[in-house]
């Protein structure tokens, strides 16, 4: 009986495991051009769009990061530099397609009010800089946690968005609700069993296939200052780390 039961629960996990990867490769995006990810702080590329980048790196693109601080909220933001470095490397983004800013009125901390005006700027500056990016990607209206730096980017680029003419595609990452956000490996049963199509949302899911699991936390360790213990259960545990869901910024 017992080695039945052993049986049976390898059966449904393997087939739970065909069915992820065949759902993971049905899970598509049109992406123009180069992508450019505009985010807060080192790590947030590690922790919040891993599907995202590795689904670009999986598809040949080029990809570029604008990180709008050097995360220097407990001094180590020239070490937090270079691991921003490291990481992108691992997603297969070139040392010189990352830009750090490192701007006194955009300095890293949760009651740190950033200009959204410098945050428009230094997108504006990045996309002038790089003629060949047409896909931009970065927080929604709810930065994923509420961070008023996350807030802060999405209003920037928003900004951004406006001032430029039509060419380029924004992209923002859906924030997911509380229950959903911390299921972890779950979060990806719903889409491979089919029977998840984002709550009538308008957006596009990115899964991680099971052969790119352990992604987000092997970009995570790259950014050692940053492994305490409850980044490690975030990440294992996070929804994030599985699955993106995008949409057109800006657009309710």
């Amino acid at each position: 009986m017992h080695g039945a039961l052993v049986f049976g629960f390898v059966v449904v996990f393997l087939s739970f495991l065909v069915l992820w990867q065949r759902a993971s490769c049905v899970s598509k995006i049109h992406l123009l051009g180069d992508v450019l990810f505009v985010f807060a702080h080192p790590d947030d590329e590690a922790m919040f769009f891993s599907p995202l980048l590795d689904y670009v790196r999986r598809h040949g693109l080029n990809a570029h990061f604008l990180c709008l601080s050097n995360g220097n909220y407990s001094g180590l933001g020239t070490v937090r530099e270079k691991e921003l470095v490291a990481s992108a490397e691992y997603f297969g983004v070139n040392r010189r397609s990352v830009r750090v800013v490192d701007h006194p009125d955009l300095q890293d901390g949760p009651d740190n009010l950033w200009n959204t005006e410098i945050v428009q700027r230094e997108v504006l500056s990045y996309l002038h800089s790089v003629k060949d990016i047409r896909t931009v990607i970065t927080f929604d209206h709810r930065g994923v946690s509420s961070h008023a730096n996350h807030v802060a980017v999405y209003e920037g680029v928003l900004l951004a968005k406006k001032n430029l003419p039509p060419g380029i595609l924004f992209l923002s990452l859906h924030t997911r609700d509380l229950l959903e956000k911390y299921v972890g490996i779950l979060s990806t049963v719903g889409y491979t069993v089919g029977i998840h199509r984002c709550g009538g949302r308008r957006n596009h899911v990115i899964l991680i296939p099971p052969t790119s699991l352990f992604t987000s936390f092997s970009a995570m360790r790259k950014h050692k200052t940053q492994l305490v213990w409850f980044r490690y259960l975030f990440v294992w545990f996070s929804s994030y780390s599985y699955v993106n869901e995008v949409k057109e910024l800006g657009v309710a």
